[in-house]
């Protein structure tokens, strides 16, 4: 039952984020006009959150030891899951629906943050935040 809790507060906190990289991009593009930059401060601001949310939230760890060594391997796997969701989003948007484009760029856009978080989860209990 824990596991699920974690699970639930995990989707949680990447919705969050998710919601808070899409604000702050619009919000620095329009004050900035660069997209490339705007996109990696919101990105940084989306990871932090991330971060904060899964370590005192999700997995409620709160102990302080190897902290270089937990944002090091943090970083490493949302890296991964970055990866892993850039090739998911590619392969989906790439098949042949009868979907109107913009609705199936909009599911592949879904497609993808599902099968992210489905690495991003096991990841972040088992490699990041265990106990």
């Amino acid at each position: 039952m824990k596991i699920l809790k974690q699970a639930a507060k995990h989707i949680i906190t990447g919705g969050v984020a998710d919601v808070a990289d899409i604000l702050f991009f619009q919000i620095f593009f329009v004050l900035m006009q660069l997209d490339i930059l705007a996109k990696a401060i919101s990105f940084l601001v989306a990871v932090t959150i991330k971060y904060g949310g899964n370590k005192y939230w999700a997995f409620e760890k709160t102990e302080r030891d190897n902290l270089k060594k937990e944002i090091f391997v943090f970083f490493l796997a949302t890296l991964v899951g970055l990866l892993i969701n850039v090739a998911s989003f590619s392969f989906f948007v790439n098949i042949k629906t009868s979907f109107p484009t913009d609705i199936w760029r909009l599911a592949s856009v879904v497609l993808a943050m599902i099968i992210t978080a489905l690495w991003n989860f096991p990841a972040y209990k088992f490699l990041v935040f265990k106990k």
